[in-house]
């Protein structure tokens, strides 16, 4: 094979199989450099890239230039847990065949910040007990006040969450799933709370958090809500689903809520580069203009279409 037919199956395994390597002819001792971690190992950066890969939702060369041994590409990239496109320059050297040395070049402020983040198990944990001490002050007709979801009392959305978390922890655990059950307005019309809302909620989240936190659920790819959903994927829609319909039952009970702020900004970063701006339906309505100076969460909300 020539470079670039080498080369390019380096890249169709970052574009197409969520980086797994084991079919790119990487050298043993293969080197690689970067502005986030260096290796001195194929079996090392194998390692980084089966991880790695799970968090990556696109992938492609937009140039390619080839000087003998050498390939230069120059390659757009994006993450879940960042906001933009990375775009980055990548050198390549091949020898008898194999990938030999690797050096990657671009600006990594934006992923090492988030490599500094709480993992994002920690994050739905957070979320949980937030949205947990909040439901604990709901009494009375709180339950049956008005949401902010539309059409939706308190307690519908509390049976909606709940419902929401047993079905993102049977898709963790590939059970079989009726297309039936991912219905919002059956969730939220079967009674998951039942004489201990906060319990039931516990109970649920505790399951969701201990299936994310089990071996290489992360890295895996799902068929819910959409094909190639990552774990990781799986894990920042739960965090949203817990943090934002917190706040609509708190908001409709009348109750306080205070939610970490880590949790608010990651779940920010994510939603702003999960849920685009175009015309939508459902459970996002048209974008809600914020002022510049509006705190994270407002932002959050607005981005999703609910008016803080």
């Amino acid at each position: 094979m020539d470079a670039r037919t080498i080369v390019s199956r380096y890249y169709e395994a970052w574009a197409d199989h969520a980086g797994d390597m084991s079919g790119v002819p990487l050298a043993e001792d293969f080197v690689f450099t970067g502005p986030v971690a260096s290796f001195d190992s194929a079996e090392a950066y194998r390692t980084m890239a089966r991880q790695a890969g799970a968090a990556v939702r696109g992938f492609r060369v937009r140039h390619q230039f080839v000087a003998g041994d050498l390939v230069c590409s120059v390659i757009d990239w994006e993450m879940t847990m960042l906001p933009r496109t990375l775009t980055a320059a990548e050198i390549l050297e091949i020898r008898a065949g194999e990938i030999v040395r690797g050096e990657l070049i671009y600006d990594a402020e934006d992923l090492r910040r988030a490599m500094a983040a709480p993992p994002v198990v920690a994050l739905l944990e957070k979320a949980c007990q937030s949205t947990a001490d909040m439901l604990g002050l709901i009494t009375g007709d709180g339950w049956d006040a008005p949401s902010r979801c539309a059409g939706w009392t308190v307690r519908q959305v509390g049976n909606h969450l709940v419902g929401a978390l047993l079905l993102l922890a049977r898709v963790a655990r590939r059970d079989p799933i009726d297309p039936a059950e991912l219905d919002a307005q059956r969730t939220a019309e079967t009674d998951h709370l039942g004489q201990d809302p906060v319990g039931s909620f516990q109970a649920a989240a505790a399951g969701l958090i201990k299936t994310f936190g089990d071996s290489g659920v992360l890295e895996q790819r799902f068929d819910i809500p959409g094909p190639g959903t990552t774990g990781l994927q799986l894990a920042s829609i739960s965090t949203l689903e817990v943090l934002v319909h917190g706040w609509d039952m708190a908001s409709g009970a009348d109750v306080p809520y205070q939610p970490d702020d880590a949790v608010v900004t990651a779940t920010r970063t994510y939603a702003v580069t999960a849920i685009s701006e175009a015309p939508r339906g459902g459970p996002f309505g048209p974008v809600v203009p914020v002022t510049a100076d509006a705190d994270p969460f407002t932002a959050l909300l607005g981005h999703l279409g609910r008016h803080a």
